[in-house]
């Protein structure tokens, strides 16, 4: 079940995706696929066959809906996407839409889908991924990748959103949780960079004042909740199912510790119940609201640029006494709805997307946010970026210990974050909520398997 990202320092990584790939990668099989797939040339794909030509829908071009969640820069790198694709063929014109990104899985998406008005493209989290996978609402996109691509993709990214062997999204970035942490708040109350659970907690205790935040978690239940807690549990050698996926192992020590250890920051009011901003946003430390956050990569480039003067930095997550580095490899995927009357040409937009010119995907992963790539292609042409400022720290010291986020059925997903709030409310201590929560994980093991 856990899969790491494999050790490595960053100045092998290349080397390691060579590997990789040369072990793992399963070839594209479609040969027409990749006839049919985006021309690329000098960064721009022509109006050929690949991208549509003519529609033979007597002129009038096919309309698809694309939905999201992005703001500023990054909603802007999409506009752009989509303003350059809809400018370079005329068999399609895409309408993108963006909401709010609490919104967006909770009630954008499962409206419009209810509705049977769901977008043709969206983006899909690893915690919700098997939820839209089971309802059909992902098409399989395997045979629409360009000719050679695959090769491109580290394996494990692959497998991580295939489905009984059809590839159900296109991957397209890899997050890392770090804690980040205002170096003047710290250095102010005397108080190390922590390395250990004990220390944070002591960090935490002693940063948090009437007006500061110790220590930023999302309160909320949501797969966010749970991506941010799992490498606590992942620390001590623990995990929600068992290396099959086929029972629970939710009720051991390890559970309860990791639970008891989260639920103590929110009881003792170290880290707040109510977020006037997302929990992934990094403007809790910019707005020197917060001393510490537990937040992904994604957070280095808003740093840098809107909270240039404030003293952030990062670090790798503490672990608990004889525990193990272990850090949440999520990453937001391109999926394709797979009840839209046109896939074909949804997916060959997702392609040309992030499976075509490695410069859109370059741009993506290190001038619009930061994050690691999931393409060889990509990581070579940026490796000078990515060891640049807090970029450094996630390359050299955290992304060997990285694990990629579980897929689990919503259902679990559930039961594990009702176990946070247990502990969180004082409803149940960790142990508790571990027993108790361990039958409920079968039982929805054994629904969402049916």
């Amino acid at each position: 079940m856990r899969k790491t990202w494999k050790g490595l320092g960053f100045a092998a990584i290349s080397l390691l995706l060579v590997l990789q790939i040369a072990c793992g990668g399963s070839g594209t099989k479609n040969s027409d696929a990749g006839a049919s797939a985006p021309a690329e040339s000098s960064g721009q794909a022509s109006a050929s066959a690949d991208n549509g030509g003519n529609s033979g829908n007597g002129g009038k071009k096919i309309k698809l809906k694309f939905y999201d969640f992005h703001t500023e820069a990054e909603e802007k790198f999409f506009r752009g996407l989509v303003d350059e694709y809809n400018k370079i063929q005329d068999k399609v014109e895409i309408e993108y839409s963006t909401f709010n990104q609490g919104d967006y899985t909770t009630t954008k998406l499962p409206t419009a889908f209810a509705s049977g008005e769901g977008p043709d493209i969206y983006m899909i989290s690893p915690g919700d991924f098997m939820k839209f996978a089971k309802s059909g609402l992902m098409a399989d996109l395997t045979p629409y990748f360009p000719e050679g691509a695959k090769e491109d993709f580290l394996p494990a990214s692959l497998d991580a959103v295939t489905v009984d062997n059809k590839i159900m999204a296109l991957p397209f970035e890899l997050e890392l949780l770090g804690l980040y942490y205002n170096e003047d708040m710290l250095k102010a109350a005397n108080v190390q960079v922590p390395k250990t659970w004990d220390e944070l907690y002591a960090a935490a205790k002693k940063l948090t004042t009437n007006k500061v935040a110790g220590l930023i978690l999302p309160p909320d239940k949501g797969p966010y909740f749970n991506f941010i807690w799992y490498p606590f549990l992942w620390q001590q050698g623990g995990n929600v199912l068992s290396a099959d996926g086929t029972k629970s192992t939710f009720n051991t020590p390890e559970t309860a510790k990791a639970l008891d250890f989260w639920g103590r920051f929110f009881k003792e009011g170290l880290s707040p119940k109510k977020l006037q901003a997302g929990p992934w946003e990094i403007d809790h430390l910019g707005k020197k609201e917060a001393a510490m956050q537990i937040v992904g990569t994604w957070a280095i480039n808003r740093a840098e640029e809107v909270f240039k003067d404030v003293p952030i930095n990062v670090a790798p997550l503490p672990i608990p006494e004889g525990g193990k580095a272990a850090t949440d490899a999520g990453g937001w995927k391109f999926a394709v709805n797979g009840k839209s009357a046109n896939v074909e040409e949804a997916a060959k937009f997702v392609m040309w997307a992030f499976a075509g010119d490695p410069q859109r995907a370059l741009k993506w992963c290190t001038e619009v946010k930061f994050a690691y790539s999931p393409r060889k292609s990509v990581v070579e042409a940026g490796k000078e970026i990515y060891s640049k400022g807090m970029r450094k720290v996630f390359t050299e010291q955290i992304y060997d210990s990285a694990i990629p986020e579980p897929r689990y059925p919503s259902e679990v997903l559930d039961v594990v974050g009702d176990a946070m709030q247990y502990v969180m409310y004082g409803k149940y201590d960790g142990a508790k909520a571990a027993e108790v929560s361990d039958p409920k994980i079968n039982d929805a093991l054994a629904k969402a398997n049916k």
